[in-house]
Order: C-alpha cells, then sequence, then structure tokens
C-alpha cells in the first residue's frame, strides 16, 4: 500500500512539473499592449515573467517546423493569485495560433453561445487582449448598474466620479477640441451639456462652470455655452474667469452692451486670470475700447497683448488698421476667433472670404448664421464646421435644402458649397429611380473630395430609401449600404446586401457583399446574438489580398475589443506580417490610466481620456493598440454603443468595396 502511495504522489508531482514548465515557456506571438499585464507582474522576477517575453511574428517557427504548445499563458493563474472563490467555474484554456498548415483544436461550444460564433476556436494569446473581463468572484462597484442623470443624455448621474475638478480642467486643456471622430464629438458635448454635480473637490460649480464654457466655445456651441452662463451666473460676474467668458460669448453672439458691460470686473481681476484667458481678455477690453470710440485705450491693450506674447490675430491687426484711421483688410491665412470677427466688423470689414478656412470652430457658427453675409458664404462656413466636427449634418442639409443661391460666379470655398447645394436638392426633387440613384451618387462623390464624406452619407439617407431595389441599379447596392451604416440603419444594410447577393455580373454574387454583413453584424448596437456569422467572408477578403496588412491588424484589433471570437485563419495571416506601427499613440501611461477609470465606471474620466487615447486623427489615425484599449474601455464603462460607432469609424473608408 505504501509503494502504491508513493507511486501516486510522484506521478502528481512529475505531473505538476511538467504543466508549470511548459505553461511558463508559452510566448505570446505578439507584443502585448500596455493594458495586458498587471502591475504585479510587471514586478515579478524574469524568472517568473518568460511567458511575458515579447515574440516577433518573424521569429515564429515556420509553418510545419513542429507543434505549437496549445496553451494560453493568460489561462494559468499568478504566482500570487488568490485562489478561485468556492464553486466558481473554471474557464477552459483559450488556444494559442497554430502554425499554417495545422489543424485547430477546438474546443466544445458553452451552453447558450452563439452558434454561429462557435465555428472559430477561442482567441488565441495576441496583441490584442481583453483584459476589462476578469472577474474576482466578487460583487465590485463597476457591476452594478449606475443611477442615469435625468436630463436626456443617456449618461450617469455620477459622471464625474474619480476626478477632481484640477483634473478635469487640465484633461480638457489638452484636447484636440472638437475631436475629429464623429462618435467622440457627440459623446464629448453629451458630456459637458450633462446637468450633473461637479467632480470632487469643488465647493461650489463656478470653476466647473468655466470649464464647460471654455469646452463648448472650442467645440462651436456659442448657443450652449450662453444658455449655460445664463442658467448658472448672475450678471453681474463677480468671478474673473467667468467675467471674461461671459463677455466673449455675448460679443460673438452680437450682444455689444451685455458684452461690455462688465469690462470694469474684467479689469479688476485680471491679475487672477490663467495665462491661457489672458489673451481673450485682453481682446475683450479692446473691443469695447473701439465700440466706445476710445482709440487709445484700443492701442494700449494691443501693445499690452504683445508683451504678453498674446498670438497675432486678425482682431489684434484690425486695432492697428482702425487706430490709424484705416479699413482693416484679412492676411491670408490669419487665424480669427469670434471676438475678432466683431473687431473687424467695427472697422468696416463685412467679407469674410479669406476667413473660411482659418476660422475657429465658434466664429464658422456665428457666420453661418448672420444674414448680412452671402448666403454662399455662410454655407460655405457650415461646410468647413461640418469638417471640423463643429457642426451638425442636419443643420448643413437643412441649409442645402433652403439655399437659394449666392453670389453670381462665386469661386473658392462658396462655388464649391453653392454646388453641393445644387446637386443635393436635385438628388432629393428627382423621381425617377435611376436618375436619383445616379444624383446620389454624383453628391457623394462630390462631398468625399470635399472632406465631407461622412455627414453626406448620413444626410443623404432618407433620399436612398426612396431608391427601389430592381437589377437595373444594382451597381447602387455598395452605396446604399454605406448610407445605411452611416446614418445606424443596419436593417437597411442587410436588406440590401441579401438583395446584392441575387444580382449576376462579375462584380456580383451571393457572397459579393457578405463582408459589409460582417461589419454591421459586428458594429450594431441592437444585435443580441450572431455577431460572427459573416465573419468566413473577412477570411475570404484576407484571403484575396483585399486588406492590407495594416487593415487586416486592425480589423483583428476591432473583433477582439469587442470580445468577438476571431477565426483562426485571420489570426494566423495576421500573425505574418509585422505589428503596424503607425498611428497615434499616447504618452507612457494613459492606456493604464483608461484601463483603471473603465473599470471602475468612471465614466467622465474614460470619456477624456478615450480621446487622449485615440488623437487628433480620429479612430482611422490611432494606432492599433490604443484604438483596441478605446475600444474596450468604453463598453467597459458601459458605453458599449459608443464603442461599436468607434470601431465603425476605425474600419468604415478602408473597408473593401465590391465597385472600387
Amino acid at each position: 500500500m505504501r509503494c502504491i502511495l508513493r507511486s501516486l504522489l510522484s506521478l502528481v508531482f512529475c505531473g505538476a512539473l511538467a504543466t508549470c514548465g511548459w505553461a511558463g515557456a508559452i510566448p505570446s506571438p505578439f507584443a502585448e499592449p500596455e493594458t495586458s499585464r498587471t502591475p504585479a507582474a510587471k514586478q515579478r522576477p524574469a524568472a517568473q515573467t518568460l511567458g511575458d517575453d515579447i515574440i516577433k511574428p518573424s521569429e515564429l517557427p515556420p509553418a510545419g517546423g513542429g507543434a505549437i504548445e496549445t496553451i494560453q499563458r493568460e489561462s494559468l493563474a499568478p504566482l500570487d493569485a488568490p485562489a478561485a472563490p468556492a464553486g466558481a467555474a473554471l474557464q477552459p484554456p483559450a488556444l494559442a495560433s497554430p502554425p499554417a498548415g495545422a489543424e485547430p483544436v477546438r474546443s466544445a461550444p458553452d451552453a447558450g453561445a452563439d452558434p454561429a460564433s462557435t465555428s472559430a476556436a477561442p482567441n488565441p494569446p495576441s496583441n490584442y487582449p481583453s483584459v476589462y473581463n476578469d472577474r474576482s468572484g466578487e460583487v465590485a462597484r463597476g457591476d452594478l448598474a449606475p443611477v442615469m442623470a435625468q436630463d436626456g443624455t443617456g449618461l450617469p448621474y455620477e459622471l464625474w466620479q474619480g476626478m477632481t475638478i484640477e483634473e478635469v480642467e487640465k484633461a480638457i486643456a489638452t484636447l484636440e477640441i472638437p475631436p475629429r471622430s464623429p462618435a467622440l464629438q457627440g459623446l464629448f458635448r453629451k458630456l459637458i451639456t450633462s446637468n450633473v454635480p461637479p467632480p470632487q473637490g469643488g465647493v461650489n460649480d463656478v470653476r466647473f462652470t468655466a470649464i464647460r464654457v471654455e469646452a463648448l466655445d472650442r467645440s462651436g456651441f456659442i448657443d450652449e455655452a450662453a444658455a449655460l452662463l445664463s442658467e448658472r451666473v448672475a450678471m453681474p460676474v463677480n468671478d474673473p474667469v467667468l467675467s471674461v467668458l461671459a463677455a466673449r460669448t455675448a460679443i460673438a453672439r452680437g450682444d455689444r452692451d451685455a458684452g461690455c458691460r462688465n469690462v470694469q470686473a474684467i479689469n479688476a481681476g485680471k491679475s487672477a486670470l490663467p495665462a491661457g484667458l489672458k489673451g481673450q481678455s485682453i481682446l475683450v477690453r479692446a473691443y469695447c475700447a473701439i465700440a466706445s470710440d476710445q482709440k487709445e485705450s484700443a492701442e494700449l491693450q494691443v501693445a499690452l497683448a504683445r508683451d504678453e506674447g498674446v498670438a497675432e490675430s486678425a482682431g489684434l491687426s484690425a486695432i492697428d488698421a482702425i487706430s490709424a484711421g484705416s479699413k482693416p483688410t484679412l492676411a491670408k491665412g490669419q487665424k480669427a476667433g469670434p471676438v475678432d470677427w466683431r473687431i473687424l466688423e467695427l472697422g468696416g470689414a463685412t467679407d469674410p472670404t479669406g476667413l473660411i478656412e482659418t476660422a475657429s470652430p465658434g466664429l464658422l457658427t456665428i457666420l453661418a448664421r448672420d444674414p448680412s453675409i452671402d448666403p454662399a458664404l455662410r454655407l460655405a462656413a457650415l461646410e468647413r464646421a461640418a469638417q471640423l466636427n463643429a457642426g451638425r449634418f442636419q443643420d448643413l442639409a437643412a441649409a442645402y435644402r433652403a439655399f437659394g443661391g449666392g453670389a453670381p460666379g462665386a469661386e473658392g470655398a462658396a462655388g464649391q458649397a453653392t454646388r453641393h447645394a445644387a446637386l443635393f436638392q436635385a438628388a432629393q426633387d428627382e423621381a425617377t429611380p435611376l436618375k436619383k440613384a445616379r444624383l446620389i451618387r454624383s453628391f457623394l462623390d462630390e462631398m468625399r473630395t470635399a472632406g465631407l464624406y461622412w455627414p453626406a452619407l448620413q444626410m443623404m439617407a432618407p433620399a436612398a430609401a426612396a431608391v427601389p431595389r430592381v437589377p437595373e441599379i444594382g451597381w447602387f447596392t455598395e452605396t446604399a449600404i454605406e448610407m445605411g451604416l452611416a446614418s445606424g440603419d443596419f436593417g437597411s444594410v442587410r436588406t440590401w446586401a441579401e438583395f446584392g447577393g441575387t444580382l449576376d455580373g462579375l462584380q456580383a454574387g451571393p457572397q459579393s457583399y457578405a463582408h459589409w454583413l460582417a461589419l454591421a453584424d459586428v458594429v450594431d448596437p441592437a444585435l443580441t446574438d450572431g455577431r460572427g456569422r459573416h465573419l468566413d467572408a473577412l477570411q475570404d477578403q484576407a484571403a484575396r489580398g483585399r486588406f492590407t496588412p495594416e487593415q487586416l491588424h486592425r480589423v483583428v484589433t476591432v473583433l477582439d475589443a469587442l470580445q468577438i471570437q476571431v477565426p483562426i485563419p485571420l489570426w494566423d495571416l495576421a500573425s505574418r506580417t509585422p505589428q503596424p506601427d503607425t498611428g497615434h499613440l499616447p504618452e507612457t501611461g494613459v492606456l493604464s490610466a483608461l484601463s483603471a477609470a473603465a473599470k471602475k465606471r468612471e465614466f467622465g474620466h474614460t470619456v477624456l481620456l478615450t480621446m487622449q487615447s485615440v488623437g487628433p486623427n480620429g479612430a482611422e489615425g490611432a494606432h492599433i493598440i490604443a484604438l483596441g484599449d478605446s475600444i474596450r474601455a468604453l463598453r467597459s464603462a458601459g458605453l458599449d454603443s459608443d464603442a461599436r460607432a468607434l470601431a465603425l469609424e476605425a474600419l468604415f473608408m478602408s473597408w473593401p468595396r465590391v465597385t472600387g
């Protein structure tokens, strides 16, 4: 009996050694993003982190060069991990990506799992780890449904938990506003306008109101800024920062009396102003001096501005001209904001043609609705605002419909806007299906050249709904699919894709538009199951070389970030090419902070860090690590629809087209 027990113990001991040895020696085939490893793992001795070593795809064994142990490093508990709680279900280990030609190992599907998704093996260890779905067995704060604000934004009441006012101010000051991502712009707008308590450390919300007003002004939302000030601030304003902001907003909206009413308060508190607002306060005082015909005082303000290092602007140059008794002129490329324009108006300059390209979002908003300006220029200002994500596509569509013609022979931005309006009206009014489809396509092509393709797809979607699905205009299928995706009409996407699959021809067939269905399944927030049912089409597109290596890595990043099982062939194809090193990657520590904020359901903090992570060029211009972590963070914070909208933006423009 004793011999038998000794033999059994020896077998168990040897088996444990073999398991631990192999598990520690299997590296991930992709480099890991910053957020994929715990702080404890980062501090672990080298002998304990062998599984975290980075192996480049070029260093992997060649196809057919030997079996790879299919044990996922993440499935093994860390050395210092606590024991699993009693009764907790054990998760099967995921599989490492096999070499080319090897038969993938498949696991039995979970009960209740999506049948269409079980055709792919569980995700292998990768550059795109899903690090937000771990569970400790305890009920955490983030697991509880948040109390929602009753202001119509759909955001939680405790929006700013985990942040101080100082942290919010610092974060917003460093952001590109408005963000180039339409999804993040909409989310940021709701964040700033949401009527919820201020962040921690706020005795009152005066300072927080100032931060929000500044953010709204930078975004071009002048009316929202004025409404916020009227709700929160009683005039005369005693706070020096709010004094400047209130005066600037009133002057921007054309209310000179209200803007100059509190100049004395600005003068009294100018020493307490932050550096970034001193230049604006000087410009406001100069405007009020010129408006009161106090030219010497205005000249003094200009000299003070230059001594303070305030950047040259159209307003400062205009004061020089007005003080000298001449009419101000606009230099090409000169930047201008709302107060600059009001100073130019005082000097008799009424043609803003030279300002369209360099105007701030706030000034574009003002020019777009100024009845004294030529309608074509107003339309051009609206288009420029849409390019910067400072305007809504609904406003641009309404302006196109109402446009009655501008100055004869308009050129430049005004002439381009006039042509766009004419095409829009023609496409809307045309009743013949074939002509209507052609006009819609012509309008979209023009808007793509102008950098307005995304809002054009959204504003033209209602007209496309009237186009019948008949073989004679089968070429219109992909255009209709694009409009459905941009406008969120996923039912239309699926209907058109199915119709396109019935067409005959070299560019059509049952699977011609299946990759579009795959994209719709991935980004549709209302879909409850079947997200992986069309992923085979992506394998086909990748095998045919329709994705560049960078695009393929981006696709795999998005799928993994959305916790959609990636087919093994896609993993294999991606692993054969180096990870792309292009796109915006935030400073060290930002992605770790993003992960932490999302897990703790710090909603406002998550949104601001996501904007910082994605960067100034939107989802398309983000590094794949930043993109994946941003999508995961939004989902972890409960913002799934916004995460999928960001994923769509990241993939849409580079998605393979059937018709070219």
